[in-house]
């Protein structure tokens, strides 16, 4: 490591870091969280039908093997 490197950035504890609590800060923060929720509940929707699909796909398939070990 080259000691001519000198860290820059300083690391403030918790108490001191400035928060910005403003109305419009947390209307947008509000607004993200809202559509993040929409976000996850269309990925759960989209899981939920696609474990579905896959069992179905499955359940046929096991189905046909069926038929075709009792048509042998």
């Amino acid at each position: 490591m080259d000691s001519k490197i000198k860290e820059t950035t300083a690391i403030q504890p918790a108490d001191e870091i400035p928060i910005d609590t403003s109305a419009e800060h947390i209307k947008q923060l509000e607004e993200d969280l809202l559509k993040l929720k929409t976000k996850n509940a269309y990925l759960k929707e989209l899981r939920r039908l696609r474990l579905k699909e896959e069992a179905l796909l499955k359940k046929q398939r096991e189905s046909s093997t069926v038929s075709e070990e009792n048509s042998n």
